[in-house]
């Protein structure tokens, strides 16, 4: 019995999981849009009758929207009139007290994960983490500040050592060169490595047995 169980585990979880993100993101998406629409019909007697049928079509539509508003905005980008127009607006948003510093952080961050010709993240290490002796997987990310490498009086390797199972968070490390040994290792399996607390390995197969 426990053997079927955990196979059924093993087949739920992951789907469960898949839904429950999508879900998420899709309420982000479109909530705002939803009470504003709400706001309008509430208290019509068809709207409160199928109050859940509407919203189900309604995030379709809007899922859909922005999709298309997303696609229409990087053509558009591309347009030199445009490019001047969004131009102004980072301008504008670069001088605004602190959501300056929200933004510049924000559109850095999109710029290093999306950005086509972005260096970062593509070399997985191991790394001596939280003392000698240990080792733990890290990511090496841009290169290490040149004031730091002058006040250190060497070279660094900047490495982000993310926490299991939720690699969003970590540690960002500065390591000597001879300190840190490269691996020949994707950066998919060292996640997988990291998220599963380390029971799924590069070399290991997935099995219901």
């Amino acid at each position: 019995m426990k053997k079927y169980f955990l196979t059924g585990l093993v087949i739920l979880l992951p789907l469960a999981l898949t839904l429950f993100i999508v879900a998420f993101i899709v309420n982000v998406l479109t909530q705002p849009f939803i009470g504003f629409f709400q706001q309008f019909f509430i208290g019509y007697e068809w709207y409160d009758a199928n109050q859940a049928l509407i919203h189900f079509f309604l995030k379709i539509a809007l899922l859909f929207a922005i999709f298309f508003a997303t696609v229409l905005l990087g053509i558009l980008t591309r347009l030199v009139v445009f490019k001047s127009l969004i131009s102004i607006y980072d301008y504008f948003l670069h001088r605004i007290p602190i959501i300056k510093s929200v933004y510049k952080a924000a559109q850095q961050v999109i710029k290093t994960i999306f950005g086509s010709h972005s260096e970062s993240f593509k070399q997985v290490v191991m790394v001596p983490f939280p003392t000698e002796g240990a080792y733990c997987i890290g990511l090496v990310s841009s290169p290490s500040p040149s004031i730091c490498e002058r006040t250190a009086e060497q070279s660094l390797v900047t490495v982000f050592v993310p926490t299991t199972p939720n690699p969003t968070s970590g540690f960002l490390m500065m390591y000597q060169k001879e300190k840190v040994i490269y691996l020949d290792m994707k950066i998919e399996d060292a996640f997988k490595y990291i998220i599963s607390c380390g029971v799924i390995t590069s070399d290991s197969k997935a099995t219901l047995d």
